[in-house]
């Protein structure tokens, strides 16, 4: 991969209902709640660059909790670089996955009130020349490439498993905190081309924003953020929209 001007921007957003947001955004070395940012950097594979989506589950107070301690985690994944195989990088991912799961439980274990946490994680990390997808729960990673959206990751819920339309899609059975005889990761490597963008976002926005919208307005992120709360707002909005 040469030397790519990669754009970002992210926004987190509380919603039009709920009073506390359990969303979190990891962008590129930064955590995101409640505000946004966006910049511009150099890539090229000497780099390792990161942006993640994670959306708390099990109240107020744990569901924010999950959501940080993951992306903290993730943050001192991405420090300690990967390996040089591309193999090799699928595995660290999904053993990184492994024990950000056990240190959810772990946490939730010490602390009665946080009993029930859980947090979705959808990410995106950019190193040694190449681009890795690593996706838990039903939190979305699309791709718009020619002005055509695609959704590269799979909804870990009941709804996708069953293809049963009338199952609400907020059912989920796969998530950070989850029983680890029960929890699995996806991770792939995409195949990027310059011009590409990618949206990282919680259901938030895509429970209540249709495809062909999202398409349409794939290129602001305050847009896509006001469309869901303009449709209700009923769950917290967090989106990260990646130009290559």
């Amino acid at each position: 991969m040469k030397i790519i001007n990669l754009k970002y921007s992210a926004l987190s957003d509380v919603g039009c209902v709920r009073s506390d947001n359990e969303d979190m955004a990891y962008v590129a070395g930064r955590l995101i709640r409640d505000s946004g940012c966006s910049g511009d950097l150099k890539y090229d594979s000497t780099d390792t660059i990161a942006f993640a989506v994670a959306d708390g589950m099990g109240g107020c107070e744990g569901g924010e909790v999950a959501s940080e301690i993951v992306c903290r985690s993730f943050a001192s994944f991405v420090k300690t670089g990967l390996p040089g195989k591309d193999t090799d990088a699928i595995t660290a991912l999904k053993e990184w996955a492994i024990a950000a799961n056990r240190l959810i439980l772990d946490t939730a274990g010490l602390r009665p009130d946080l009993a029930e946490m859980a947090t979705t994680f959808t990410g995106l990390l950019f190193a040694h020349g190449h681009l890795w997808l690593i996706n838990i729960g039903d939190s979305r990673c699309y791709r718009i490439r020619g002005g055509i959206l695609k959704q590269l990751s799979v909804d870990h819920s009941e709804r996708e498993r069953t293809k049963n339309s009338a199952i609400p899609s907020n059912l989920i059975y796969n998530y950070m905190g989850n029983t680890p005889s029960e929890f699995t990761s996806d991770v792939s490597e995409l195949y990027c081309l310059e011009g590409d963008s990618y949206l990282l976002c919680s259901d938030g926005l895509s429970d209540l924003v249709p495809d062909d919208i999202i398409e349409s307005n794939s290129d602001d992120i305050q847009t896509l953020v006001d469309l869901a709360k303009a449709a209700g707002g009923r769950d917290n909005i967090t989106a990260i929209i990646i130009n290559l």
